[in-house]
């Protein structure tokens, strides 16, 4: 695979069927900070949308796929607290900085901010990544740095460790986004351990009760965060034709 032609069938369609796939709601926050430019991030909601597609193109090859449950824009917290000299040294100093309230426990949240010390970070409770963020580039790379170090992060969140090969997505400051069968396990297995992560066929099911009860609103979000997994199947047919129906009501 290409950084720049990554093709999800050709990730997920050897492995991984609609069923097996694992879906992982994500929160993005983008946060504003009037009085702190380094907190002020300039993305837009369409670059979200771009970066979480090739972040889902990467994790595809664990069958992975990352919902977008949604974006919040919302000012950075405490920002009288903001210290340039602490910032320099420790990468916790972001945690002060976003608020409690958009913030959700039955997803990862992703926060993007201008300027930090690292291209990105993971605590348990929040991902921060910088959006000038800058990797090497390695042969066959991503051909772009957010939705690397994006994947990146969320692979610690999926409890892996860094990786000294440079064509691996857990190599740090690289443009490489493989995962060994190893790696596929081990993120897969960790994701078992979060209530909120289901399998697509179990999502499939719920929507299909919810639907057939007239709950039809419960059910379109569910196939919302289905329609864009990356292979054909009859139940994605499904899924679409379903979503068609309900935006044309």
């Amino acid at each position: 695979m290409t950084g720049c032609s990554l093709s999800p069938l050709s990730a997920a369609e050897s492995a991984f069927v609609f069923a097996d796939f694992l879906v992982v709601p994500v929160r993005i926050h983008l946060l504003s900070a009037k009085e702190v430019p380094a907190l002020h991030t300039t993305l837009v909601e369409a670059d979200i949308q771009r970066i979480l597609g090739k972040v889902n193109k990467v994790w595809a090859a664990a069958g992975i796929h990352f919902s977008l449950e949604s974006v919040q824009r919302e000012e950075a917290a405490r920002q009288d607290l903001y210290d340039k000299e602490v910032a320099k040294t420790d990468l916790a100093w972001v945690k002060r900085h976003y608020s409690e309230k958009p913030r959700i426990t039955n997803a990862f949240n992703v926060y993007y901010i201008k300027q930090f010390g690292v291209n990105g970070v993971y605590f348990p409770e929040a991902i921060f990544v910088k959006d000038t963020a800058s990797l090497r580039k390695v042969e066959n790379g991503l051909d772009e740095p957010l939705p690397r170090v994006t994947s990146h992060e969320l692979g610690h969140a999926l409890s892996l460790p860094h990786r000294q090969n440079v064509t691996n997505l857990m190599a740090s400051g690289t443009s490489g986004f493989a995962l060994s069968a190893d790696e596929i396990q081990r993120a897969r297995a960790a994701a078992g351990n979060f209530r909120w992560i289901k399998p697509a066929g179990t999502l499939f099911a719920e929507a299909g009760r919810h639907f057939d009860q007239g709950q039809k609103a419960e059910a379109l979000k569910i196939y919302q965060s289905l329609a864009l997994l990356p292979l054909d199947s009859p139940e994605l047919t499904q899924v679409r034709q379903r979503l068609k129906a309900g935006a044309g009501r």
